[in-house]
């Protein structure tokens, strides 16, 4: 089936929201030393401002990302990015530990949902064989976004102060914001195109479960070695977001340009890789059908690469050659990121897709309220500030090195049957 031409349209705004999303995730990284010298916070005390975005944002993921398979979902992302600009413009005004919690929360509150909603639009704009590169697209806007908006930020920190940062973002949240509810359409029919037929061959009647029959299906092995595999992604982004800027300029004593290119490149390879990786999978998938190979070989692989990088990124001793590792495992380890939305609309009806996304990123993304504290005890504890930091570095290695191979071993897709398949069972394809 051809894809109609204003889906790339609306691909071009889901990138940019994806931009905007991320941005606002890591500006909290890119002030941190200013803003824990003027607030006076220790290291457990920072590790908590970083896990609080991940508290609501797991919650909100779950609850109203399943929404978005019964809800207009192009006014969801409105009042979605509606919350994220509003906490943008009033973080400038906290004055303590409590407040900036608080706004961390309601961040991730309003940031949550917001892979599951993108994940359903580009279920009614594109037919399944783009949905690799689509999806792909969209992480791409998500990691280049931070890759060009770092050097302004650092800059605008650096000569107006931390909270100039998240005022420009506001404002540019805003702008995008209405742009979106003037062009932003629900599905192919308010321009007058046919619908875009996801429906599979085997079912003849796919249709649409309550959360009582969907939940057990969580239990899936595919669906619990994905979550798992895409944990490690979402543990080591809050590491990178919340901890590296940090490590970066208390350890490696970067100064203002290394800082900006330490930051920036490894959202520049990222951007690179999600693009690259969806592309391969994509082809890899229409030459021979086969999910294992284009997706779950692809993603296992770049996952154990991604280890073995951050491994050796925490343990060499020139800075040239750590930077240049760190560069690298963050790009390999969240392709699962970009591969995983694929690979449940090939593990659930599309009429379920919210559902299955908003549960996905609530599990998974839980992980993300784990690694800044865990992080922050270890820096606290251990005998020195560069010794606690690598010390998590090993162990997040270790983590993603074993549950890569556990991911490729264990996930497999079972052949579907030619038969009409009964709604209880029409969950898992």
């Amino acid at each position: 089936m051809n894809t109609p031409k204003y889906s790339w349209i609306i691909l071009l705004f889901l990138i940019a929201i994806g931009m905007i999303n991320q941005i606002d995730k890591i500006i909290i990284g890119l002030v941190s030393v200013p803003l824990m010298d003027e607030f006076d916070l220790s290291p457990s005390q920072w590790g908590l401002v970083g896990s609080s975005f991940f508290c609501f944002f797991t919650f909100s993921s779950f609850f109203l990302g399943g929404m978005a398979d019964s809800r207009n979902t192009k006014r969801m992302l409105a009042w979605l990015s509606f919350i994220w600009l509003i906490v943008q413009f009033v973080t400038p005004l906290v004055s303590s530990l409590y407040l900036l919690v608080v706004t961390r929360m309601l961040l991730g509150a309003g940031e949550g949902p917001a892979v599951a909603v993108s994940t359903s639009l580009i279920g009614k704009w594109f037919p399944k064989h783009r949905h690799g590169i689509s999806f792909g697209a969209v992480l791409f806007g998500a990691t280049i976004g931070p890759a060009i908006a770092t050097p302004f930020l650092i800059s605008i920190i650096s000569k107006e102060g931390w909270r100039a940062a998240f005022i420009a973002m506001g404002i540019v949240g805003l702008i995008v914001l209405i742009l979106w509810m003037i062009f932003g359409k629900e599905n192919p029919q308010e321009i007058g195109l046919p619908k875009i037929d996801q429906e599979e061959l085997h079912s003849s009647t796919i249709s649409k479960v309550s959360w009582r029959q969907f939940i057990p299906h969580l239990f899936s092995k595919n669906f619990i070695f994905t979550v798992l595999c895409a944990g490690c992604a979402y543990w080591l982004l809050a590491v990178q977001s919340v901890w590296l800027p940090t490590y970066f300029t208390k350890v490696q004593h970067l100064n203002g340009k290394q800082l900006t290119l330490a930051v920036s490149l490894p959202f520049l390879f990222a951007a690179i890789c999600q693009i690259g990786f969806a592309l391969v999978s994509d082809i890899l998938y229409r030459k021979t059908g086969d999910i294992r190979k284009a997706r779950i070989n692809v993603a296992s692989l770049t996952m154990v690469l991604s280890a073995v990088c951050l491994y050796l990124a925490g343990t060499v001793h020139s800075n040239t050659i750590s930077i240049l590792f760190f560069i690298l495992s963050p790009g390999l380890g969240i392709v699962i990121l970009t591969l995983a939305p694929a690979m449940l609309m090939d593990f659930f009806s599309p009429k379920n897709i919210g559902k299955a996304q908003g549960a996905y990123v609530a599990l998974s993304s839980s992980t993300s309220i784990l690694a800044p504290l865990v992080f922050g005890y270890l820096v606290e504890n251990a005998p020195t500030e560069a010794m606690g930091y690598q010390y998590g570095f090993q162990v997040t290695s270790l983590m993603m090195f074993l549950i890569g191979l556990l991911f490729w071993i264990a996930v497999r897709i079972t052949k579907p049957r030619l038969t009409t398949v009964k709604t209880e069972e029409q969950i898992s394809l």
